[in-house]
């Protein structure tokens, strides 16, 4: 048999265990690894890790399906086990924008399914969980994989090792010398003493940060207005401040069409030789002139620069109240889904990220600077919207009194101060009594993921580009290395963190691995 170990059972374990039972020629023998207590769900949908009022960013629609859709899923349970999830039945719908811990339930049931299938066709699938992978060695039959349960430490050599794992959220992150508090587990921010508390980041992140702060304070209620928040009695002088480079916040969700449309001369950019930044840039700009000609007209036209394209899609928001912009964003946004109407530039955008993914493993040093200096914050802005209700949390904070943003610029500066904590932006200074870092999972090197044998088996391309997921091993072996960790991808491909690319990558490894089990059975 084949013998596959996947480390990390989260869900892109979930979905490669997915495509590997769909793909593969014959029978498979798959370990999987879990340091956790649970297989499915993952550090970003743990319900250890996160609280009903978090809510994910991905509207059910896109999701792609394991054995069965997510609503599918959802509609086969009974109301008290909805309720557990924060849901109602007619809460479930193709738009809909679910909390963490019903995506977390649902990994987990379907890795449940996965693994009963998979045994039933005749497969040996085995979970581990508990068991911390301790070191990967590439032998030259194989790639030798250790670990430590509960039981002791073993081993095991495997044809195929896919590195699904690295997440990682530390009780406190240093950041200049100063101490700041993770956003996770959300369970303890409900326990937060502080009255002034301070959260970097504007994303859904840190909105989750915010939501869940005040939650434990006061509560939303439904009003004649709309939705609103009231704090709890005996709770005075109670303030959150989110504070970015910008002093953006999110925009609302807007429906867009599946599939995205095609941006043709972006598409076929990548198949000509030399430097490739500017040249898909400029295919780029053709492509969105014919979508959306008189938007990017507005912005500077087709001879417009990276860096002004930049500063042109932000102007407009960082001319106005936060705030107002997203009261009136979220009435555009609402509109747009209920009437199914899609904003062309905004299609276009997004699917141009997903192009630009493609071509950024091919990049110099020098493009991929530039990029993620110019472009980079243009598209995480476009796909980074965040569900209508939790613009609407953020409103009835701000009426409430409770919630401000706050623009540090591009050089601020944290100090500690007798009574917390100074922030100094480029035109402000402000005092919290804890700071939380909601900014999400850093870039992560290769060699932070803690293999020490695989770090110093000499990886041919130093730095590493991830042109594919296959590490090239200098060490002789029979095996391969898939690494899909995404915090080790974000550099060279920094939009790889959703559930979409979860799949995508899922679906290549295995495809990988079922043709190489091909060839040696025809060998």
């Amino acid at each position: 048999m084949h013998r596959v170990a996947i480390v990390g059972a989260g869900p892109t374990g979930v979905y490669t265990l997915a495509a590997l039972l769909r793909e593969a020629p014959s029978r498979l023998h798959v370990d999987i690894f879990e340091k956790g207590p649970a297989a499915g769900p993952g550090m970003p949908y743990n319900a250890e890790m996160n609280a009903p009022s978090m809510l994910s960013n991905i509207a059910s629609r896109e999701l792609p399906p394991v054995a069965v859709s997510l609503n599918d899923w959802l509609r086969g349970l009974d109301r008290s086990d909805l309720a557990r999830l924060a849901l109602r039945e007619e809460d479930i719908g193709e738009d809909a924008f679910y909390p963490r811990l019903a995506l977390g339930a649902y990994f987990t049931a379907q890795m449940a399914e996965l693994v009963a299938r998979g045994r039933r066709g005749g497969h040996l699938i085995e979970l581990h969980l508990h068991h911390t992978v301790e070191d990967i060695r590439p032998r030259l039959t194989g790639i030798e994989v250790t670990w430590h349960s509960p039981t002791g430490a073993a081993k095991a050599e495997y044809s195929d090792v896919v590195l699904a794992t690295g997440h990682r959220w530390p009780d406190t992150v240093a950041d200049g010398g100063v101490q700041l508090q993770s956003a996770w587990p959300a369970e303890k921010l409900g326990r937060l003493p502080q009255r002034r508390i301070g959260v970097l980041g504007t994303s859904l992140s840190a909105i989750d940060v915010a939501v869940t702060v005040a939650s434990a304070r006061g509560r939303f209620v439904d009003a004649e207005g709309g939705l609103a928040y009231s704090l709890d009695e005996g709770q005075t002088d109670f303030l959150i401040s989110l504070m970015s480079r910008k002093g953006l916040l999110p925009e609302a969700d807007y429906w867009y069409p599946l599939p995205l449309p095609e941006l043709p001369r972006l598409a076929a950019c990548g198949a000509a030789e030399g430097p490739l930044l500017e040249r898909a840039y400029q295919a780029f700009l053709a492509d969105l002139d014919e979508a959306d000609g008189d938007w990017l007209d507005r912005l500077g036209g087709r001879e417009i620069g990276r860096e002004e394209f930049r500063a042109a899609y932000f102007s407009e928001r960082l001319a106005v109240d936060p705030f107002d912009w997203a009261e009136q964003n979220l009435a555009q946004a609402e509109e747009s889904v209920t009437a199914q109407r899609p904003t062309p530039w905004r299609s276009a955008l997004l699917r141009a990220h997903e192009l630009f993914e493609t071509l950024i493993p091919r990049f110099k040093e020098a493009e991929v600077e530039a990029f993620h200096a110019t472009l980079k914050p243009v598209f995480t802005d476009c796909y980074a919207c965040v569900p209508h209700f939790s613009v609407k949390r953020l409103l009835a904070l701000r009426k409430a009194g409770v919630l401000e943003v706050v623009r540090l610029g591009d050089h601020s500066r944290i100090a500690q101060h007798r009574t917390g904590l100074c922030v100094t932006g480029d035109q402000l200074e402000t005092e919290v009594e804890i700071l939380i870092d909601a900014r999400g999972q850093r870039a992560l090197k290769f060699s932070d993921l803690g293999f020490p044998s695989l770090a110093r088996a000499d990886l041919l391309a130093r730095p590493l580009r991830f042109e594919d997921l296959l590490l090239p091993l200098g060490a002789a072996s029979a095996g391969r290395v898939h690494c899909l960790a995404l915090p080790v991808l974000l550099r060279r491909r920094p939009f790889v963190q959703g559930l979409v690319n979860a799949w995508e990558m899922g679906s290549t490894t295995a495809n990988v691995i079922a043709e190489a089990m091909g060839d040696r059975a025809t060998a």
